[in-house]
């Protein structure tokens, strides 16, 4: 009964200042342990992306390097992140934010297109359902960097 006491305590406080802010994660794991788990998981994932980009332009693909390069700036932004929770910095967390809705707004445009020129419906419902997971993530670790307060404020 606490939990939700604070729950609508939260909301309420939240609700005058800002929109689209979460009370907790999925399953109800607290914003900073998802957080964490979200900045892992994306620096895992952003590794062995840059290996594979660096495989592909091993082979003479320079769209491989390309990829590769974009994959080490999500490798430094997720270490912010990371960084940023784990010395509860408001403004260090806020970077993966912006970074991460720039890179999914890009994402967006791209992928609209490439839906248009092919036409491809089961690509379309994966991409959305993958940027749908993205948008949610950076919910999560957006809603947590509102709740360290103003140090380091970049929002």
């Amino acid at each position: 009964m606490d939990r939700l006491a604070d729950f609508f305590a939260y909301s309420s406080l939240m609700m005058g200042e800002q929109k689209c802010v979460l009370a907790s994660c999925c399953c109800g794991c607290s914003l900073r342990s998802g957080s964490l788990a979200i900045g892992i998981v994306g620096l895992v994932i952003s590794t062995i992306a840059a290996i594979y980009g660096i495989v592909r332009g091993v082979n003479g693909e320079t769209q491989g390097w390309i990829d590769m390069a974009v994959q080490i700036i999500e490798i430094v932004i997720c270490i912010i992140l990371i960084q940023g929770i784990r010395k509860e910095h408001r403004g260090m967390v806020m970077v993966w934010v912006w970074v991460s809705t720039i890179m999914i707004a890009i994402n967006i445009v791209l992928i609209v297109i490439t839906i248009i020129l092919t036409l491809n419906i089961i690509f379309a419902i994966i991409a959305f359902i993958v940027f749908g997971i993205a948008i949610y993530c950076v919910l999560v670790v957006r809603s947590y960097a509102l709740t360290l307060g103003g140090s380091g404020s970049v929002a």
